[in-house]
């Protein structure tokens, strides 16, 4: 089992764990990305550690088969690699430097412990996830019927680590979801999409518990309608205080955020005024 780096926690252990609670999920989007580098085991616990109930990451596969934890199919743009992901070997991936970017980029918010992040290990991050006990929203990228296999490489890692009263596997891939649910029913899952025509109906032929809308299409009656057919709505990716408010008083589930703390601020004002 995968031990976290010291240098994670050591670099991070001046910031208080802020409470959470029984309200709205606050989900940290990729982590922590609007102050950490996305999708890095940095940005993970510094999501939790601003008051964060879970993480929503992406998946890919490297070339030699194995999940692992990147947005982009590309690696210019968070690593110091080059070229597609799945081109390269896990190996290699694990050479690459995914932190450096991020204090270039954000001068104002650079540690260094960023500079030493790696690409984790969808194993890593689950492994992770469940010494901490979090909710984990795993995103299976579109077009990952181009990878065969994907789906029930995911499935394993999640089986192998006992994380799936944890995990929600997600995608705007139905297909891929369909190939989930088809290996194993009983696997929380949750359809991501934008716009909102017929996400119910494509929810249930998935079997989906979830449904992932991006925040500015979820109406009031949407969540409402959602609601009536048994599912969950979490929006994404909702960074301004203005809109957290009207999301919550829409009635969601759970938001994704690249600014946990700034929606754990507002969890506990409203906690206060009741």
């Amino acid at each position: 089992m995968p031990v976290i780096r010291p240098l994670i926690q050591n670099a991070l252990e001046e910031l208080p764990l802020a409470p959470s609670s029984g309200l709205v999920l606050n989900i940290g989007h990729r982590g922590a990305a609007g102050d950490a580098p996305e999708n890095t085991m940095a940005a993970f616990e510094l999501a939790l550690r601003q008051g964060a109930d879970g993480i929503e990451f992406d998946v890919h596969l490297s070339a030699d088969g194995v999940p692992v934890v990147i947005h982009d199919a590309r690696l210019e743009r968070t690593t110091s690699g080059s070229g597609w992901v799945d081109e390269h070997s896990v190996a290699a991936l694990k050479r690459l430097d995914a932190g450096s970017w991020f204090n270039e980029r954000y001068p104002g918010k650079a540690r260094g412990c960023f500079v030493r992040q790696r690409i984790p290990l969808l194993e890593e991050v689950l492994w992770w996830v469940r010494q901490r006990a979090c909710k984990a929203l795993v995103e299976i990228k579109e077009g990952s019927g181009a990878y065969p296999g994907t789906e029930a490489k995911i499935l394993r890692t999640i089986r192998s680590t006992a994380t799936a009263s944890f995990v929600t596997v997600i995608s705007f891939d139905r297909a891929a979801l369909q190939r989930l649910h088809e290996l194993d029913a009983t696997l929380p899952l949750g359809v991501s999409f934008k716009r909102p025509l017929l996400a119910l109906r494509r929810a249930k032929l998935v079997g989906a518990r979830m449904v992932v809308p991006h925040w500015a299409f979820a109406s009031r009656r949407f969540i409402r309608r959602a609601h009536m057919a048994g599912l969950q709505v979490v929006v994404w990716t909702v960074n301004q205080p203005r809109w957290m408010r009207r999301k919550l008083a829409d009635g969601v589930n759970g938001i994704i955020t690249d600014y946990p703390a700034r929606l754990a601020q507002i969890r506990a004002s409203l906690r206060v005024d009741t």
